[in-house]
């Protein structure tokens, strides 16, 4: 684990969120069109359709794990990840789907934290990896690496098919 750079970032902590509180439900959303607006992600706001809809919809989905990062009362990270099932090793995943920190708070350890927290869970859960999907021109590249994500070998690629909506 690494340690906080920032002396006001001993006041992180980091939730698993429940779907079902105002506080963490408001912050997911927040945090998801703060990403949506970034260049890494679609580089511009979430749908208002998306940001009303996105909360039932991940409590639909009966695998969905949020962690939050809160620094005090403000929160400044997001990592949405699902459960999956690997037939190789008969065990569950841990997908991590989005990775969120907020631009105030980057570089400050805030991901490391994140992603130390979802291998904790992981763990707990006997998971046997954790996966995730990252763009081949974003820096967080560095991040993953260096808490042991790895390509490969030989090299996976992640590939997708969009369906009509």
């Amino acid at each position: 684990m690494s340690s906080i750079k920032d002396p006001e970032m001993s006041m992180l902590t980091i939730e698993l969120a429940n779907l079902d509180l105002k506080k963490h439900t408001q912050a997911i959303i927040n945090l998801l069109d703060l990403f949506s607006k970034d260049k890494m992600g679609q580089n511009e706001p979430l749908e208002e359709g998306i940001k009303k809809d996105v909360i039932q919809e991940l409590r639909k989905h009966p695998t969905t794990l949020v962690f939050l990062a809160f620094k005090g009362e403000q929160p400044i990270g997001l990592v949405t990840a699902f459960l999956g099932f690997s037939t190789f090793t008969a065990k569950q995943t841990l997908k991590i789907h989005d990775l969120v920190v907020h631009p105030d708070a980057r570089g400050l350890g805030v991901g490391t934290k994140l992603l130390d927290y979802v291998q904790e869970e992981a763990e707990r859960r006997d998971c046997s990896k954790i996966t995730l999907e990252v763009r081949e021109d974003n820096p967080v590249k560095k991040l993953y690496e260096r808490e042991g994500f790895e390509f490969g070998e030989p090299r996976w690629w992640y590939m997708t098919k969009e369906l009509p909506a």
